[in-house]
């Protein structure tokens, strides 16, 4: 489900990030993805009484992984990690901007989602192509509409198959199998 609700947005103060680093086959979603906090994990399972994020709105096993960023007045870039083509770019409940789209990962289709970014930033349109390293966009500014008011972070989450998945959470451990942790991808 989408979210149409208007909050503030904000602007940019400043880049420091213009090239993706390069990881073995796969590029980096964020720079700091190997090395950055990471306070949910794939495959964790999060109520509001054990949430490393306080205070927590969801209940479920974690279908990606958080990557936290503290540099909250610089814009933070998100890049493509392969080859593809953009399947959805808009607004989602529960992370405000959001990007997917499909690649190819070990001969098997996939969709990749990028959520918390600022939609005003993507770089590509639903049906456009993108290359490994593109900049796809940058995170929104926390709590604002476009981080559906959480902090500056980036859920990214893999799904077997060509079909758009939205759910950051899935309420039974073996709907995970319909995920990929990114442990097993980007290393």
């Amino acid at each position: 489900a989408t979210s149409n609700t208007s909050a503030p947005t904000s602007t940019s103060k400043s880049t420091t990030i213009l090239t993706p680093p390069a990881q073995s086959q796969y590029a980096l979603p964020v720079s700091n993805f190997l090395t950055g906090q990471t306070k949910k994990v794939f495959g964790q399972y999060i109520t509001p009484q054990n949430s490393p994020i306080q205070p927590e709105k969801f209940t479920g096993y974690h279908t990606g992984v958080d990557i936290e960023e503290d540099q909250n007045d610089v814009d933070v870039p998100v890049f493509a990690i392969s080859d593809g083509t953009v399947k959805f770019s808009g607004k989602v409940s529960g992370y405000g901007g959001v990007l997917i789209y499909e690649t190819t990962i070990n001969n098997e289709t996939v969709t990749i989602l990028y959520g918390h970014i600022r939609l005003s930033s993507a770089t590509k349109s639903v049906g456009e192509e993108v290359s490994k390293g593109d900049k796809l966009a940058v995170l929104g500014s926390p709590y604002f509409s476009e981080t559906d008011g959480e902090r500056k972070h980036l859920h990214f989450s893999i799904h077997k198959g060509s079909a758009i998945e939205y759910r950051g959470y899935v309420q039974n451990q073996s709907e995970l199998s319909n995920w990929i942790s990114s442990d097993d991808v980007i290393k």
